[in-house]
């Protein structure tokens, strides 16, 4: 899920999206009894970025923040932006309400998940789990003469991280993750300008690494230079 932009899918999948601070809090009806409140992400922290919209909900734990304590809930995500989870769980009623992505993580599999058919799972991704991923993306670009030079990794949401750094002097970032729904492993090179040749899904990384169209994208960074 690469910075500012919701998480990528395989070829020719669309995901359906929707601002995210359009995206409520829902609390159940308690007939006037007061109940503390879980603390939704307000609009500002939402950064007013697009959400994905979950085609199959998955199972997750979340730790949801209340006033004076937090609770990790055992839930499922209906939604995410590069930087939050739209989360639904059970608690004397439904609750819906939007969590910081580091709080989220894929729940384990339970007898409901097991006698469901099997699923393509998504790798949760760290900054520090990209570096075996861009050495696999070295391996290609040394067969055209060039190399990514790492400056920082961070992630950017359960399950993508972003790697900023150069190739050949050029400011480019690399983004990498793996898609909830199909379990698909997608890599994205940005350049200065966002116009390069950049996007490959497969399966796993090593395959979307290998797929990816590196040399159109150098011959991009390349005109681009030239033009300045």
């Amino acid at each position: 899920m690469g910075p500012n932009r919701t998480p990528p899918s395989d070829p020719g999948r669309q995901y359906r999206t929707a601002r995210a601070d359009t995206l409520g809090q829902v609390e159940p009806d308690r007939g006037g009894e007061f109940v503390v409140r879980p603390s939704s992400l307000t609009p500002a922290e939402l950064g007013g970025l697009a959400a994905a919209m979950a085609g199959e909900p998955m199972h997750v734990l979340a730790w949801v923040r209340y006033p004076a304590m937090a609770n990790r809930v055992r839930g499922l995500a209906l939604a995410w932006t590069p930087r939050a989870v739209y989360v639904e769980w059970e608690d004397r009623g439904t609750h819906r309400a939007w969590v910081w992505a580091s709080a989220v993580e894929r729940a384990p599999g339970d007898q409901e998940a097991a006698a469901a058919p099997e699923r393509p799972q998504s790798a949760v991704i760290t900054g520090r789990g990209t570096e075996p991923l861009v050495h696999l993306v070295n391996a290609q670009l040394a067969l055209i003469g060039a190399e990514f030079r790492t400056a920082m990794a961070k992630p950017t949401g359960p399950f993508s991280a972003v790697v900023f750094g150069s190739i050949d002097g050029h400011h480019v970032r690399l983004d990498f993750s793996t898609d909830p729904a199909t379990g698909m492993c997608v890599v994205v090179l940005v350049g200065p300008e966002e116009a390069l040749p950049n996007q490959s899904a497969a399966p796993t990384f090593e395959k979307a690494i290998a797929a990816h169209p590196w040399t159109a994208a150098i011959g991009t960074l390349a005109l681009e230079a030239s033009s300045e």
